[in-house]
């Protein structure tokens, strides 16, 4: 169980397919459009609303850009691999490193909004906070199937078994231009690393083929995931739109 925050975050759990909503307070001198809308999506879920004082509000949250609207849910449902694979020739995304939950979310909105179909993480080592996940994703978050490895050799292993060609930004073992690549009419599953710790051995070793972004100058750093996610998601749906 815990709080998600903000009229945004509501929105998107009220919808959401991968978690339930026990309880809705609505600090009880909040008005406007956004509540209104809310209190008829939860009254078609049959999803109990609470009008409360705001200092009760203060005291749920975490943060102070609540808006006056905070939620009590269940933990987010992931799945596995294998539902992954319900389109013929899915776009996959796994995500290395990327340890700030802002950044996360950020991520995910590009994602969501290029076609992405689902999201692979290593097991849920990092404590996480859902509220600004959602919020920074503006509702992506809970659009979009997460897989959680724990083996991420075997994951990969069965996404390859399934015609999946793997795909790592990196730019070591001979990469290939972006805009070289041929991202079209097959099943993806890219490869992105964070600023930190970028992508382990074991998803490089498991890479059919490797990218990198051209710059128009001698710059010599990476750009962080959340710019590198934006530039290579838009080409792959340049390509397959």
């Amino acid at each position: 169980m815990g709080f998600i925050e903000g009229s945004i975050a509501l929105k998107a759990v009220i919808n959401s397919k991968y978690r339930t909503v026990n309880k809705i307070y609505i600090n009880k001198e909040k008005t406007g459009s956004d509540v209104a809308f809310i209190i008829n999506q939860a009254q078609k879920k049959k999803i109990e609303v609470e009008k409360v004082d705001k200092e009760i509000i203060n005291q749920l949250a975490k943060g102070k850009i609540h808006g006056g609207l905070i939620a009590e849910v269940s933990e987010r449902k992931t799945q596995s691999i294998v539902s992954l694979l319900k389109k013929d020739k899915p776009f996959i995304v796994l995500l290395e490193g990327v340890e700030d939950s802002f950044n996360l979310g950020y991520i995910f909105r590009t994602l969501y909004a290029f076609g992405c179909d689902g999201i692979i993480l290593k097991e849920r080592y990092i404590d996480y906070d859902d509220s600004t996940i959602i919020k920074s994703s503006a509702g992506a978050s809970e659009l979009l199937p997460i897989v959680y490895s724990d083996d991420l050799a075997s994951s990969i292993a069965t996404l390859k078994n399934n015609g999946i060609t793997i795909i790592s930004a990196y730019r070591g073992k001979n990469p290939v231009n972006l805009y070289d690549y041929d991202f079209s009419n097959k099943g993806l599953l890219v490869c992105i690393g964070g600023p930190l710790r970028g992508l382990s051995t074991v998803v490089l070793d498991n890479s059919d083929s490797f990218i990198y972004i051209p710059y128009s100058n001698d710059f010599k750093n990476a750009l962080n995931a959340a710019s590198a996610t934006s530039v290579i998601a838009s080409e792959v749906y340049r390509q397959n739109r």
